[in-house]
C-alpha cells in the first residue's frame, strides 16, 4: 500500500518530528519542515486489523527548561505543530477520517491531569498521534468508514438512507449460493470431465 502524507509544520526552537507507523512497523521517522510531503509504502498489510499511526514525538513541555511554545501576552507567538494537510493511502485522500481525536503522549511537566485524548482538527499541538484502522480490501474498508452510518430505526424501512453499506444480509445469501455452487461443481466435476475427454 502507498502512503503519501502531505504535512505543514511550524517552528519553535526546533522542526517538529513526524513518525508514521503502520502495524507496529516504523515507516518513516524524522524532522519536517514547513510544508512536506512523506511518501512511504507499506508491506505487512493483513486481512483484518491493519492500523496507521500519525503522530508527532518530539515537543518539549519543560525538559531542561526548555519550552516548544513560546507565549506574550497570554498570546502563542510560536509553537511546534504538525498539521495533516491529507492523507493518501493508495490515491484516496483519508484525511478526514483521522480528524477531531488526538491521542496524547504526556512528557515532561505536562500536568497529570491533562486529557489523554484531545478534540483537534488535524493538528498536533502535543507528542502523540492520530490513527486509523482498516482491512482489505483497503477500497471497501475506506467507502464503508466514510460514508456508511448507523442504522436508525426512526426511519420508513423503503425509505431508510442509513442502511446503504450495511449489506450483511446479503452476503449471506450470497455466501450460500457459492457455497451450493461449489457442492454442485464436487458432485459433477467427474462427469464433465468424463465427457470432454471422451
Amino acid at each position: 500500500m502507498q502512503i503519501s502524507i502531505k504535512v505543514q509544520s511550524t517552528f519553535c526552537n526546533t522542526w517538529p518530528n513526524l513518525v508514521v507507523e503502520c502495524n507496529d512497523h516504523i515507516l518513516f521517522n524524522g524532522l519536517v519542515k514547513n510544508v512536506q510531503t512523506i511518501d512511504v509504502h507499506c508491506t505487512n498489510l493483513i486481512s483484518t486489523g491493519n492500523s496507521l499511526y500519525i503522530g508527532m514525538d518530539n515537543k518539549r513541555f519543560g525538559e531542561n527548561n526548555k519550552w516548544d511554545t513560546k507565549i506574550a501576552d497570554n498570546k502563542i507567538v510560536a509553537d511546534k505543530t504538525i498539521k495533516l494537510l491529507s492523507v493518501e493511502l493508495d490515491g484516496v485522500d483519508c484525511v478526514d477520517l483521522f480528524t477531531e481525536k488526538f491521542h496524547v503522549k504526556r512528557s515532561d511537566r505536562q500536568p497529570s491531569y491533562f486529557p489523554d485524548i484531545v478534540q483537534s482538527n488535524n493538528v498536533m499541538n502535543y507528542n502523540g498521534y492520530f490513527y486509523l484502522n482498516f482491512d482489505l480490501p483497503l477500497y471497501n474498508s475506506l467507502i464503508n468508514k466514510k460514508f456508511k452510518k448507523q442504522v436508525s430505526d426512526d426511519i420508513s424501512y423503503f425509505s431508510n438512507y442509513s442502511k446503504v453499506f450495511h449489506y450483511d444480509e446479503e452476503i449471506k445469501i450470497i455466501n450460500s449460493i457459492k457455497n451450493i455452487l461449489n457442492e454442485i461443481d464436487e458432485k459433477f466435476s467427474n462427469k464433465r470431465s468424463k465427457i470432454r475427454n471422451s
